[in-house]
């Protein structure tokens, strides 16, 4: 039987939006915490399911790249209180065919900002 978190990761590919996944023990992925109760607990077998929820980040730490929005990004940013963590955003932006000057603009500034504190 495929390993969970594989059906996990497959889930978060299928459905980009989406954050939050339930995966009962016998492979069945659900987006609706519901349904998946439901299903651990009414199923073939007649015994309870065992069921693990997955998020994104959990999927995002396995290796997955996942680009992240602008807004993401952005958010990062301003919450950021390392001159590093900015700097490697803005390198990452900067590396892509189009950079989003949006994000460029948020790190150059924060990175403007940081330098002043040192």
């Amino acid at each position: 039987m495929t390993d969970l978190k594989t059906i996990a990761n497959d889930v978060f590919k299928q459905f980009p939006k989406e954050n939050k996944v339930f995966v009962t023990a016998d492979g069945q992925a659900f987006l609706n915490e519901v349904h998946a109760k439901n299903h651990a607990k009414k199923n073939r077998t007649g015994k309870e399911l065992k069921l693990e929820t997955f998020l994104r980040e959990d999927e995002n730490k396995s290796g997955s790249d996942a680009p992240k929005t602008a807004e993401e990004l952005i958010a990062t940013i301003n919450s950021a209180t390392e001159l590093e963590v900015v700097k490697g955003i803005l390198d990452a932006e900067n590396a892509v065919k189009k950079p989003r000057t949006t994000v460029v603009k948020a790190a150059e500034a924060k990175i403007e900002e940081l330098s002043k504190s040192e």
